[in-house]
């Protein structure tokens, strides 16, 4: 039985529940009877304070409050690229599928397509000892990308058993793990991870190579690593997408117009981008987006 509250005060995307609700920080809840995507950012003796992440108009003292026992998590498998999501891993195109053009709140749907099979090769066998970080299954996910499903951090034991190549969805049990203590694991190619938490990391390599972008803004004063990361947030008219542009255009003139810049191009704007949207009433307010950047230009 999940724990509820009621709500005491509103103020903007923040709520207050009064008294001890036995919520817990970072936990995710849902809000009135839309069931509006919140999570726990502040707790005392007498107040509970929750963010909505949604428009709270409509939401008056009273109203239900659920609590869902899990932090707010996003899910990490095939699928992800060539999808557009909003800030809770929410993809735009099934949200619109449910609610047309304008997006209405409290709209619930998969992060990523749970009946869509992916052909999978499975690189484990029984009998090898896995453990956090141990890849499992590869999926061909774009041209440009393979995706490799691996073993959850905090899991480790011996293969048990295991499918054989082929189709299979996100969801579909591929690998069987048996832990320490003798219980047996299933294993997807998908997982789920606490959005607060960062995935751990066996070492880092250094960043020892600049990226040249030709954009002296860029290389100047926010210069990126090869095969590092990068986000351009901001608001209507910032020079986002101007950017990107322009950094498309430096890999045409660097490559003289020849069919490979145009590889490489469809490459880093199709292939290796994961827009993140945030929206209002179906318009595009914000617009960061991660870049996997290629290794050279």
């Amino acid at each position: 039985m999940h724990k509820t509250g009621t709500i005491y005060g509103i103020n903007g995307p923040v709520i207050y529940l009064k008294g001890n609700t036995g919520f817990q920080m970072a936990e995710m809840v849902y809000v009135g009877k839309e069931r509006l995507v919140g999570e726990v950012i502040r707790l005392t003796n007498d107040i509970t304070t929750i963010q909505v992440f949604e428009e709270t108009t409509g939401l008056r003292p009273g109203d239900p409050v659920e609590a869902t026992g899990d932090a707010i998590s996003v899910t990490l498998g095939p699928g992800i690229l060539n999808n557009i999501f909003d800030g809770i891993e929410r993809p735009l195109s099934e949200i619109a599928k449910s609610s047309g053009k304008y997006i209405s709140r409290g709209v619930s749907v998969d992060s990523l397509d749970t009946e869509k099979k992916w052909q999978t090769h499975i690189t484990v066998k029984p009998g090898e000892f896995v453990s956090g970080g141990t890849i499992i299954a590869e999926v061909q996910e774009t041209q440009a990308i393979v995706h490799k499903s691996m073993v959850p951090p905090n899991i480790s034991g011996t293969v048990l058993e295991f499918a054989m190549d082929g189709e299979y969805t996100i969801n579909e049990p591929i690998v069987t793990v048996q832990l320490a203590n003798g219980k047996e694991e299933k294993l997807t190619l998908a997982q789920k991870w606490p959005i607060r938490v960062p995935r751990p990391t066996a070492a880092r390599f250094a960043a020892s190579k600049p990226l040249i972008t030709g954009q002296r803004i860029l290389d100047t004063l926010f210069p990126i690593a090869k095969g590092g990361t990068a986000a351009i947030p901001g608001g209507f008219g910032t020079g986002k997408t101007m950017t990107q542009h322009q950094i498309r255009h430096a890999i045409y003139l660097h490559c003289h117009g020849n069919r490979q810049s145009l590889q490489i191009i469809q490459i880093f704007v199709r292939k290796m981008l994961t827009p993140i949207a945030d929206h209002s009433n179906g318009t595009w307010i914000f617009v960061p987006f991660r870049m996997i950047l290629p290794q050279s230009i």
